[in-house]
């Protein structure tokens, strides 16, 4: 972006700290002020007279703390609010075509634009930074944060599909006539997700148990390269062909099983049209979780830090794999990107890689409730 001299901006604290890291910016800055002062709590239950614009940030999160916020937005809208979003860039797709959206802003934002609306309700966080074991769902802490008491709330009013265009559901005809499986390699954030060679294990075993189903290995840019290479063929190492010949083992496929595909969607919402005519959604504690619960679409959840019914108490079709105790931490709500100091120590190990609880989860068990899945 490029800034007019003079004018005021709105930052998050995470960009004001990236920027700040520039040492020509870091010597060039004197003065730094933070909105918070500025920004009035906001309450249903106070209006002004006049329009009722609302902007509303849930900075706290990625992909699925979007979607846990589009019911709040909603029923905002529903009371009688013109609602407003301001994302983080990249956030923004997550709300396109939803009809209770007005405008659509992304940070940094003119201070003079703030100014524009009635009222503002931003959050940095939720819930992702509370490590308690106690918390709400984040859509109730949000309602309840705004004035609204949680429990009046019908939990079917608690979940909101995504809209698609007509382009994005025309995108899912290149896997007409195959049933496709959902297999999120890797969350966002290391602590909640598997090692790549127990997710490929995991999804190499499911991919032998459903020869039926065309497993799609999803992944984005941010996951680490190991996670895909873990599912090539142990026998020829990926490359389709062992001793000049092609390998029986996959049969020139390349990876573990003919049925397993990773893929890269470069456009998320093609994605997320695919998932609503997925036979079964895997994944850990992230993205796919939401998505899938969104729609109601089948899915087992492999659950480690978080404890599951604190996230997806009100989607419907979710199984939830959450063998707490393997870890007498468990929940621990741990968000960051380091394992905590108090995790129990892993015998003939030099440093923790996985989450004892995550760990804890057999293959078998991943096979068997996408069995009892596909029996209902």
């Amino acid at each position: 972006m490029t800034f007019e001299a003079g004018r005021d901006y709105l930052f998050t604290s995470n960009q004001v700290q990236n920027v700040m890291q520039d040492k020509g910016v870091n010597q060039r800055t004197y003065k730094l002020s933070k909105a918070d002062m500025r920004l009035t709590s906001f309450h249903v239950g106070v209006r002004r007279v006049g329009p009722q614009r609302l902007l509303f940030f849930n900075g706290g999160g990625g992909f699925g703390d979007q979607i846990m916020t589009w019911p709040v937005c909603k029923i905002l809208n529903d009371i009688g609010f013109e609602v407003h979003i301001l994302t983080d860039p990249g956030n923004n797709v997550c709300w396109w075509n939803q009809p209770f959206v007005k405008t659509i802003q992304t940070v940094p934002m003119a201070w003079e634009s703030v100014k524009m609306f009635d009222y503002t309700a931003f959050f940095e966080h939720v819930a992702n930074m509370d490590e308690h074991q106690d918390q709400l769902h984040p859509v109730d802490i949000m309602l309840h944060r705004l004035g609204i008491d949680p429990s009046s709330v019908d939990a079917k009013l608690k979940v909101v599909r995504p809209q698609f265009t007509y382009a994005e559901a025309a995108s899912v005809q290149q896997f007409n006539g195959k049933a496709i499986g959902l297999y999120q390699l890797a969350a966002a954030n290391p602590v909640r997700c598997l090692q790549p060679g127990d997710s490929a294990f995991i999804l190499t075993k499911l991919a032998e148990a459903f020869p039926d189903i065309h497993w799609l290995a999803v992944y984005d840019e941010f996951v680490p390269e190991d996670y895909v290479k873990a599912l090539h063929c142990t026998e020829c190492e990926g490359k389709g062909e062992k001793d000049g010949k092609k390998c029986k083992e996959c049969d020139g496929h390349k990876y573990r099983a003919k049925n397993i595909e990773p893929k890269l969607f470069p456009n998320l919402r093609e994605l997320w049209a695919l998932t609503e005519h997925a036979k079964v959604v895997v994944s850990p504690d992230s993205m796919m979780v939401h998505v899938a619960g969104s729609m109601s679409v089948p899915c087992v959840g492999l659950w480690g830090p978080v404890d599951p019914t604190r996230r997806v108490q009100y989607y419907a079709n979710h199984t939830a794999l959450f063998p707490k105790q393997f870890c007498p931490h468990a929940p621990c709500f741990t968000y960051g990107p380091v394992f905590p100091k108090y995790c129990p120590p892993r015998p003939g190990t030099a440093g923790r890689k996985t989450c004892e609880v995550l760990a804890g989860i057999a293959p078998d068990e991943v096979c068997e409730a996408v069995a009892k899945i596909r029996r209902a």
